[in-house]
């Protein structure tokens, strides 16, 4: 990794915002690191699930981003998510990198 990497971000999100979101990550190289995309499920508060499928098997079907970040650009990221694509059902936190590297 060339740039120094000291947080990452995590992302869960509703399967129908993936593509607005990484549309967003990918206009912001100058904050964005490295990032992931996983499919997850949601477990949790019943009430904040929509889809009747979802009702029955009691959970949500979500996408997980884990993005490779300087701290110092966190708020600005959250704050352009936050202004286009504003969701209660979506969360973030963001752990340290103690450590980080190639295997080669």
């Amino acid at each position: 990794m060339s740039k120094p990497f000291d947080v990452c971000l995590n992302l869960i999100l509703p399967n129908a915002l993936k593509d607005k979101v990484l549309d967003e990550l990918l206009k912001h190289p100058e904050w964005v690191g490295p990032f992931t995309t996983h499919r997850v499920e949601g477990h949790g508060d019943p009430d904040r699930i929509e889809s009747p499928v979802e009702k029955v098997r009691g959970r949500a079907e979500r996408v997980r981003i884990e993005i490779l970040m300087d701290a110092t650009h966190v708020d600005a990221l959250l704050a352009a998510l936050r202004a286009g694509l504003a969701s209660e059902e979506s969360v973030w936190w963001l752990t340290p990198i103690l450590r980080a590297g190639s295997l080669a």
